[in-house]
């Protein structure tokens, strides 16, 4: 029996589209099981570029976001501490406006206290940190930035604390005669008022003036300086008066009012004498004792306070001290050293503080957001806490109720909200680390649309539809079970089928 070739029929054809079928019949099963379009790059064809390029953009979004997340978290630790930083100041100033201390017994052991404790949680708040990354340093944030409040008031090891260095301020401003480093002299009908040579410390003269035209006054002259009040044959009336403004240690104006009495005077008055020279005599030990008492009033408030500016260094200055011991007739200041003081402040000193600690959350946009405890409304509050709580106003002190008050006006004056408008002021770096959180979160906004795009992208170039890809399946089976069937009975064909 002969066989008909098969090369007479298309059978090697047919078995090759079979065979084509079949992978492709493989492929859509693959794709309705796995929902994607290919398995691998090579089988995207040239969609592999644009997939490419779309997942590494993703990728980028994912990075930025990440950013993001991260600049949150630590922005919304230091939206607490600024928010308590802020209440701490409003207490602060509280405390200190007018009538707010009062001028009991109970109020002069309280105020100093509540400082203190004040105090202590401004710094306890400077070393903030989130897992071992601190906030206040600036870009310094593997340490402390600040010390411990204790040690800062007190020191440590030898070296001075707060405490120290304003007695040491204190002994240089009051001078060994408790005058304010001023002298006052009496020759015949001239009574000179002049400063000792200690440019930094005391009370400095101003102007002065009389209501008197029996009375002939000098200005201030001279280095240092010196003024004389002059009597003349036809003495003052009662109730006429002479006016010298003095300049304290922290920059702050005061005045001593000197005013003519026939009778026993008290603080404040002089008596008008028989002649020039007693009426002359009797204005120098009543001028001594007026610049005696505010030296030892008002005088120590505002030497606290200039000792906590010259400690308590901000951005770009140096800690200072009075070159000592003596103290009290010292002439000058040094710059404190890590050897002999507690240097209060240990992180980054940047004139751009937000710049310290930045992050892209955007492809053009970077975002700052770093503080540092040196800034000037920190260091401001720090100060005006610190200059109050190493105070002491004994109830047996004659000068405590004088020093009270000057220690509250000048905490009133400080802590004033005007300063809030102040660059670096507490107000402000809330309101620039609310500006960084609001950019963080405008720009994550849009990174989750765009993200959103791309994904629709991908999904358009790596998805296969199920319905679609079932749809194919089942025609390529009809198709492929039709070839299968008709490459069977060809396969069987045979000459002798048809020989009779």
């Amino acid at each position: 029996m002969t066989t008909v070739s098969r090369s007479m029929f298309p059978l090697s054809s047919g078995i090759k589209n079979i065979t084509t079928m079949k992978e492709s019949y493989d492929k859509l099963q693959t794709q309705l099981a796995t929902g994607l379009k290919a398995s691998n790059l090579a089988e995207m064809g040239t969609d592999r570029y644009f997939d490419l390029a779309l997942r590494q953009r993703v990728a980028r979004i994912d990075g930025y976001q990440g950013s993001v997340k991260t600049v949150n978290l630590r922005l919304e630790v230091l939206d607490t501490v600024m928010t308590r930083l802020d209440t701490i100041e409003s207490d602060a100033r509280a405390a200190a406006s007018a009538g707010g201390g009062g001028s009991t017994g109970a109020n002069y052991q309280t105020t100093p206290t509540m400082a203190a404790s004040r105090f202590d949680e401004v710094l306890t708040l400077m070393n903030t940190d989130i897992a071992g990354r601190y906030m206040f340093g600036g870009g310094l944030t593997e340490s402390k930035p600040v010390e411990e409040p204790y040690t800062v008031l007190n020191g440590i090891g030898g070296r001075a604390g707060f405490k120290q260095i304003a007695g040491e301020r204190k002994q240089a401003d009051l001078g060994a005669t408790h005058m304010g480093r001023t002298t006052v002299t009496t020759a015949a009908d001239t009574v000179t008022f002049a400063e000792e040579n200690a440019p930094p410390f005391g009370m400095k003269l101003g102007t002065i003036s009389t209501t008197s035209s029996n009375i002939a006054v000098t200005s201030p002259t001279g280095s240092p300086q010196s003024l004389t009040v002059q009597f003349g044959a036809t003495l003052p009336v009662a109730g006429e008066q002479v006016s010298v403004s003095l300049t304290m240690p922290d920059g702050t104006e005061e005045q001593v009012v000197m005013v003519a009495t026939t009778g026993t005077p008290v603080a404040g008055e002089f008596q008008i004498g028989a002649d020039a020279n007693t009426t002359a005599a009797n204005f120098g030990t009543a001028l001594s004792a007026s610049v005696k008492q505010m030296a030892e009033g008002k005088l120590v408030a505002a030497s606290a306070f200039a000792a906590a500016d010259d400690f308590f260094n901000g951005q770009g200055q140096t800690s200072m001290r009075v070159d000592g011991p003596p103290y009290d007739t010292a002439t000058g200041q040094i710059a404190a050293t890590a050897a002999n003081t507690v240097l209060w402040y240990k992180g980054e000193d940047s004139t751009d503080p937000r710049h310290t600690i930045t992050a892209k959350v955007g492809d053009g946009t970077t975002v700052g957001y770093g503080v540092q405890a040196n800034e000037g409304g920190i260091v401001n509050l720090l100060r005006s806490l610190a200059a109050v709580a190493v105070q002491n106003f004994p109830d047996a002190d004659p000068t405590s109720a004088d020093r009270f008050s000057a220690m509250v006006s000048r905490n009133s004056t400080r802590l004033a909200d005007t300063q809030d408008n102040s660059s670096g002021s507490i107000a402000v770096i809330s309101v620039e680390l609310g500006l960084a959180k609001t950019t963080a979160g405008a720009i994550d906004e849009r990174h989750t649309a765009h993200k959103a795009q791309l994904g629709n992208m991908l999904e358009s170039i790596e998805t296969a539809p199920g319905e679609t890809v079932a749809m194919e399946l089942l025609a390529l089976k009809t198709r492929l079970e039709a070839s299968y069937q008709t490459t069977s009975i060809i396969s069987q064909l045979s000459l002798v089928n048809y020989m009779k």
